[in-house]
């Protein structure tokens, strides 16, 4: 994998994140009501040179959208021109076909009473954040296969400190995460929501790759030789368990944060119970807390790293 194609995948996940966070901040601010009746205009002169903040904020919105999708494609280019990993290039090329239906939808919900008066419906908004999140979730997996080592003594080195990091950093974030949601300690304002959203999406994209690297590094493995023990044999089946475990965790967590995401959009007209926001809340906890204490337990070994022990 080239360094450059790596750094590509970065950039461009990474800008997908704010373009997520600037669009809530632009639902949430309520921006997207400026055009109205005039989509694809908007109020000004001309319907095209912002007249007030929150026209500026969805002209911005719309700006940063276009160049992003544009940054996308080129990745996809990229892809299947510089990645060694075809998985990738399909990944990538998956997320551009998303982008028409993610751009009609983004159309939609900012023509209330308008051409479609139902566009800003609770409905196409969850569609709208939805395949947003779908497409983050793509880059996220291409950007973390990108970033996997192709070799046994590399994955080792690295998983052993990423994974002890990452799920620490997890754990220290939820708690924080759940005093920016709605209903908590602060009032849930445009501000606070991107706060809320960023600490979210930031969690579910650790996640996400803890998802995608325990599957990578359980694949990386060495055939045991003939002088193999049972002992090390044992281990690498324990180290391969923690993994599968792992997996299943952070994929788990990866689903609650999902839900949560969209419950706190306040969508609905009414609040979500309380039951049921903190419930998610202290599942998520709990998932970070054992994925925590899996990673730790075991060392942060790697299939790998029991493998080489076998051949030593």
């Amino acid at each position: 994998m080239r360094f450059r194609f790596r750094q590509l995948m970065l950039a461009t996940t990474g800008l997908t994140f704010v373009l997520m966070l600037l669009g809530i901040y632009t639902a949430a601010f309520g921006a997207g009501l400026t055009c109205g009746a005039r989509w694809p205009f908007c109020d000004g002169w001309l319907g095209l040179f912002p007249a007030t903040i929150p026209s500026f904020i969805e002209w911005f919105h719309r700006l940063v959208a276009m160049v992003t999708g544009f940054v996308i494609i080129g990745t996809a280019y990229a892809a299947w021109t510089r990645a060694d990993d075809r998985r990738i290039a399909w990944i990538v090329t998956l997320a551009v076909l998303l982008l028409p239906l993610q751009i009609g939808l983004g159309a939609v919900t900012v023509t209330l009473s308008g051409l479609l008066s139902w566009g800003y419906t609770p409905s196409v908004q969850i569609l709208h954040y939805t395949v947003a999140l779908t497409i983050l979730t793509l880059l996220t997996v291409g950007t973390a296969l990108s970033l996997t080592p192709t070799n046994a003594e590399s994955a080792t080195r690295l998983s052993r400190r990423l994974l002890r990091r990452l799920t620490a950093t997890v754990l220290i974030l939820v708690p924080i995460q759940y005093l920016f949601s709605y209903g908590t300690l602060f009032v849930y304002s445009a501000e606070i929501q991107i706060v809320y959203y960023a600490l979210t999406l930031a969690i579910y994209a650790v996640l996400v790759s803890i998802a995608v690297w325990t599957t990578e590094y359980e694949g990386i493995s060495v055939a045991p030789s003939s002088s193999s023990t049972s002992s090390s044999s044992s281990s690498t089946g324990s180290v391969s368990s923690s993994f599968t475990r792992l997996r299943w965790l952070s994929t788990l967590g990866s689903g609650v944060l999902a839900v949560q995401m969209l419950l706190g959009r306040q969508l609905w007209g009414t609040v979500i119970p309380p039951l049921i926001t903190d419930g998610l809340s202290i599942v998520l906890f709990v998932i970070a807390l054992v994925t925590v204490w899996i990673v730790f337990r075991d060392g942060g070994s790697t299939p790998a790293s029991a493998q080489t022990q076998r051949s030593d």
